[in-house]
């Protein structure tokens, strides 16, 4: 949770200060739908919510890593 936390907080601060870019909206955006879609195929496929979060970590680990490389 505190990961997702940090992401949003990078995000804000760069829309904030004027330096948020449409293509990392537009990335914000289908990344919710993706990662949505995931989460059903992972259910389907018989995981669970522990599988779901894992993937969810993942992609929000990626997301501070290539938000922060930006400061």
């Amino acid at each position: 949770m505190a990961d997702a936390l940090e992401v949003m907080d990078l995000r804000l601060r760069q829309l904030a200060a004027g330096n948020g870019t449409s293509d990392e909206m537009f990335l914000m955006v289908t990344e919710k739908l993706d990662a949505a879609s995931a989460a059903g195929t992972i259910f389907i496929h018989g995981g669970d919510c522990g599988h779901v979060l894992d993937h969810y970590r993942k992609i929000v680990a990626a997301n501070a890593r290539r938000l922060s490389a930006g400061r």
